[in-house]
């Protein structure tokens, strides 16, 4: 199985079991796991690559969040663990609704931008599975594959073999 395929899973599972903050975190870091896959040194930068590759691929099909707020979101929650809006905005909080009896999605209500966060990080998800068929054919892309962190069955070798890790 592809390797990003496979954390987008994780965040599949993450939802199912109500883990939002982890599917959260996860789904606001696939821009960086991507970009870094298209690089030739494997390695992203600081905001710049994550923000053109959003408007690429998530922004200019799915909308919502500018490339600039996506990131500053990224940041701060990953980072800091906070989901409030800095600058010139017409709210000063990000809030995700979850599982509950209504799903309140891509608006601002009460000062805050609100998004249903299983629908929020389903959008993430298949905007990320358009790219893989994209980078398919793309030899920088899947040259870094095998380096991705995933889970390895029966270990690395020479390091470690016959126990599952993740490496």
């Amino acid at each position: 199985m592809n390797p990003i395929e496979a954390l987008l899973q994780e965040i599949e599972k993450a939802i199912n079991a109500e883990l939002y903050y982890l599917a959260l975190l996860l789904t606001l870091t696939l821009p960086d796991v991507c970009t870094a896959l298209e690089q030739p040194n494997g390695r992203t930068d600081g905001g710049k690559l994550y923000k053109l590759w959003y408007k690429a691929n998530i922004f200019d099909l799915i909308g919502g969040l500018s490339p600039e707020e996506a990131f500053e979101l990224r940041c701060t929650v990953v980072h800091q663990s906070s989901a409030q809006a800095s600058g010139a905005r017409s709210y000063g909080r990000i809030i995700f609704t979850m599982k509950g009896p209504f799903r309140v999605d891509s608006m601002v209500l009460n000062g805050a931008m609100t998004f249903d966060l299983a629908m929020f990080c389903e959008r993430w998800i298949g905007a990320v599975r358009i790219w893989i068929e994209k980078s398919k054919t793309n030899p920088i892309v899947q040259g870094h594959l095998p380096n991705l962190l995933q889970v390895r069955p029966q270990g690395l070798s020479p390091y470690i073999v016959g126990t599952p890790i993740i490496a």
